[in-house]
């Protein structure tokens, strides 16, 4: 490789996205050589002891030189250790099994490199300082989905994933696998794999019915259904999946807010920005997204941003195709009663079932 650095580290929340980019170092850094000197400690610990002994591990296997001389790479894999957490970095020994490891580091044998890759290390510790200053960082922050937006995102990590395969998405199937599983790229991975299996090499477009047979819903795709279901006017499966989550203890309020609050405001907008600037969706995503761009500054007030600034047009989209019934009159005023509900929910002792089924049946009137 290019660079001058002997330690490689990826971390973040998108934990399946850090551990594909440091097997690709890994990968790269040991072309070439025989293999035998190479090695992947597991990372993933669950006590101080078991953190300190991996860590005694990972600086014998980088101060002993390659069996047969040359190259040695050493791939501390699945790092749990140096997360906030009893058994990792607010430990004490820990602490400092990683400061001797930093020693280490400083004084590897020529041609020895080590990769890690974690979920999670806290920033505020020394250790990481350090590390930072003589390790090539690579930080890979998973999709943020309580932004506005965040659709969007998943949407095109999905399409990016998904290309190597040969797959494309129906508009319809893109929307429901967005809102099944979560944001991190392993698990979206594993769900292209399984439906790349499922549907053969005949066959390389996804639909909806592909999604709902092979994907299963998730634990933040079930608060997403809701929303799904609401949009499309589906009152019954609102509430069961509603039900569901309250008998599993999720707060009324956190589905108010994740599911409920979110669509209403967003069909809002989307019906205002349709009837003031005649947008349609007849043309499909590609058109719709240009009309979007085009759209005067204050309009596009109304549309969530991405994290780079751009604006994040697929919620926009997949709502749109939802609203051929319903008025900006109509909207307007499920935004009152959604607020109405939501001031009931954290100031009165009204049963929670009672003010979110109530809602539920005005917004899918």
């Amino acid at each position: 490789m290019a660079s001058e650095r002997t330690t490689f580290v990826f971390f973040g929340g998108d934990e399946g996205a850090a551990a594909a980019a440091a097997a690709k170092t890994y990968e790269q850094l040991g072309a070439g050589t025989d293999g035998w000197g190479n090695e992947v400690i597991d990372g993933a610990t669950s006590t101080v002891d078991e953190a300190v002994q991996v860590l005694r591990r990972t600086c014998d296997a980088l101060q002993m030189i390659s069996m047969f001389g040359g190259r040695k790479v050493v791939w501390l894999r699945g790092v749990s250790f140096m997360a906030d957490t009893p058994g990792g970095a607010r430990s004490e020994d820990v602490q400092r099994g990683i400061d001797e490891l930093l020693d280490v580091l400083q004084n590897m044998p020529a041609d020895t490199f080590l990769v890690m890759s974690a979920a999670d290390v806290d920033k505020r510790r020394s250790f990481f300082k350090k590390l930072s200053s003589t390790a090539e960082m690579q930080e890979f922050a998973s999709i943020d989905i309580t932004r506005e937006g965040w659709e969007g995102e998943v949407a095109a990590l999905t399409s990016k994933l998904a290309q190597p395969l040969g797959l494309c998405f129906e508009d319809a199937a893109m929307e429901l696998f967005v809102q099944r599983v979560n944001e991190n790229t392993r698990q979206i991975s594993g769900e292209l794999n399984k439906l790349d299996t499922y549907m053969g090499p005949e066959r390389r477009t996804v639909t909806e019915e592909d999604v709902q047979t092979m994907v299963p819903v998730s634990r933040h795709g079930v608060i997403f259904e809701i929303s799904r279901a609401i949009e499309r006017r589906n009152s019954q499966l609102a509430i069961r999946l509603l039900n569901e989550q309250l008998a599993q203890g999720e707060q009324a309020i956190t589905i108010m807010r994740a599911a409920i609050v979110p669509t209403v405001r967003r069909r809002y907008s989307t019906r205002l920005l349709m009837d003031e600037y005649g947008l349609n969706t007849q043309r499909g995503y590609r058109s719709f997204e240009s009309a979007l761009n085009a759209l005067p500054e204050e309009a596009r007030k109304l549309i969530p941003r991405k994290k780079d600034g751009s604006l994040s047009c697929y919620g926009i989209f997949t709502t749109a195709t939802s609203l051929n019934k319903l008025s900006l009159a109509q909207a307007k005023q499920q935004l009152f009663a959604c607020a109405k509900a939501d001031r009931r929910l954290v100031s009165t002792q009204a049963d929670v079932r009672d003010v979110l089924h109530s809602l539920i049946m005005i917004l899918t009137a």
